[in-house]
């Protein structure tokens, strides 16, 4: 006799999501529109899966945002250490256009790098726009590869503030999102506390209807939490969603 289990409630966003997907793709082989028990919490997971997608897209544009930001950062790291270089070197010529670009960027220095993501896009466009006039752009040409550094940052800049854009817009149509790792305890909760102990029931009491569902359903529960096991002797460490934390 199949019993299916309930589904760890330290599994993934991530994998939650997919869990339910194939869950809600074998309830759709059949009709269960009869069952006035079961119908509402196929209704009601598909409700919650779809909204936990959605937060899981902002997730990864927040992980994005943070790959970009160190792009970012490179580029200054490496702006402020290759004029530092030539600022130091024993010839006139280029010491003195290193001066011109140094002067500059010692107005803003290496403190930007631990700026607000909003501060730190007004600081690197404030730098770029000075690094733009005309006695630097003089400077910073006999300065090899400068020039090619600035413009890596100005690309760098412009990806961040892109994608910047993108989440800002996405906030402003779904800001009363839940978070994912609220969104997956309730999911898991419905499952555990509605869904399980019914089905294993109407396996009992009705096996011609519900025994080919639940063996399918039990089946992909213990996969999921075979998953979850895995990972917990592996020791690794639970997802830690920051997004969730900061916009949840």
């Amino acid at each position: 006799m199949v019993i299916i289990q309930k589904i760890r409630t330290n599994s993934r966003s991530g994998d939650t999501s997919a869990l339910l997907a194939l869950m809600l793709k074998a309830f759709a082989n059949n009709d269960w529109s009869t069952d006035i028990y079961l119908t509402p919490i196929i209704e009601k997971i598909s409700l919650a899966n779809t909204q936990l997608i959605e937060a899981l897209k902002r997730l990864k544009v927040y992980s994005q945002l943070a790959e970009k930001d160190r792009m970012r950062n490179m580029s200054i790291r490496a702006l402020f250490k290759l004029v530092e270089g030539y600022d130091h070197m024993p010839i006139a010529e280029i010491k003195e256009a290193a001066s011109v670009v140094n002067n500059i960027l010692e107005q803003y220095g290496l403190r930007i790098l631990k700026e607000s993501y909003t501060e730190k896009s007004a600081s690197i466009e404030s730098l770029l726009n000075d690094l733009s006039k005309a006695d630097v752009v003089l400077a910073k040409a006999s300065l090899q590869g400068v020039p090619e550094t600035i413009t890596s940052l100005d690309t760098a800049q412009k990806d961040f503030e892109n994608l910047a854009l993108q989440q800002t817009e996405q906030e402003s149509v779904k800001k009363n999102l839940q978070s994912a790792s609220q969104l997956k305890k309730e999911i898991i909760t419905e499952i555990n506390t509605n869904l399980v102990g019914y089905m294993n029931t109407m396996a009992k009491v009705n096996p011609v209807t519900y025994t080919d569902i639940a063996h399918t359903i039990a089946e992909l529960i213990d996969t999921n939490n075979e998953l979850v096991k895995r990972r917990r002797k592996k020791d690794e460490p639970e997802e830690l969603n920051k997004a969730d934390c900061e916009h949840a």
